[in-house]
């Protein structure tokens, strides 16, 4: 190869890399800029605007929907309705820890353990009219919690369904089988007929439970209730989330809000 060819490749090189150049540097201008802000999912990121090597923090997991499975008014005595919806955490590791909630014009918080099924109870409540109105979760404080699935267990020893003057009440004993002290258990009681319907439905909360002890407790119906209750589920929990409930080295600080 003579000299006079060298030179032209030489040259030709160097023109494709000026090119080259000068082509990747539009592509830098024009591009749209990544950030872990823009609501696109672009450059290393796990997810949208997410992903601990692009953004610094990991994504949320993939959190499904508190299920409604059941809701139900009851009238309870003159003006007065009681409320009962049971709902059920699909999410095996996560619980909310605040499940914020609307049923028509009243509103209020919750809680909800992870893989839980349990009952919201409302009572006493000034509605004129029940028809149409439907229990909404509005927004869940979302939070990671490991824990022995054994580890919290109320059981119950003693139970009693009787007649009072105009009404019916029942009488419980509990005991606290685990190893804590709990500042507050919340406790549902539903009541059934022979052919399984609820026909009235309660709630009360018991404080300062200390670990392998009893607490006693009663319900009340001053009012006569729509059917005969031949079956009494009395439904113990707590919020394992609350510091005081002394129960909070269970939990983690992987916390995120999810609307709906």
């Amino acid at each position: 190869m003579n000299g006079r060819i060298q030179k032209q490749l030489i040259i030709g090189l160097v023109f494709v890399l000026i090119l080259g150049g000068i082509g990747y540097g539009i592509y830098l201008s024009l591009a749209p800029e990544i950030s872990c802000t823009d609501g696109i999912q672009n450059g290393k990121e796990e997810g949208v605007d997410c992903g601990a090597l692009a953004c610094g923090q990991a994504c949320a997991p993939a959190i499904m929907p508190i299920n409604i499975i059941s809701s139900q008014f009851f009238q309870a005595g003159q003006g007065d309705y009681d409320f009962a919806a049971q709902i059920y955490n699909p999410n095996t590791s996560y619980g909310a820890s605040r499940l914020e909630y609307s049923l028509g014009s009243i509103s209020g918080t919750s809680y909800i353990l992870p893989g839980q099924t349990k009952w919201l109870v409302l009572t006493a409540l000034k509605v004129s009219d029940v028809g149409g109105i439907k229990l909404v979760v509005n927004n869940a404080q979302w939070e990671k919690l490991d824990m022995p699935n054994n580890a919290v267990n109320f059981m119950l020893r003693n139970k009693d369904y009787h007649s009072i003057q105009k009404g019916t009440e029942l009488t419980t004993v509990l005991y606290n089988d685990s190893n804590f002290d709990f500042d507050k258990i919340d406790v549902a009681v539903i009541l059934f007929d022979d052919t399984g319907n609820i026909v009235g439905v309660n709630r009360t909360d018991i404080r300062t439970f200390v670990s392998k002890s009893e607490r006693g407790f009663n319900v009340v119906w001053p009012f006569a209730l729509a059917g005969n209750a031949v079956r009494q589920d009395v439904e113990a929990s707590t919020n394992l989330f609350e510091n005081s409930n002394f129960i909070k080295s269970y939990g983690s600080q992987e916390k995120f809000q999810k609307f709906y």
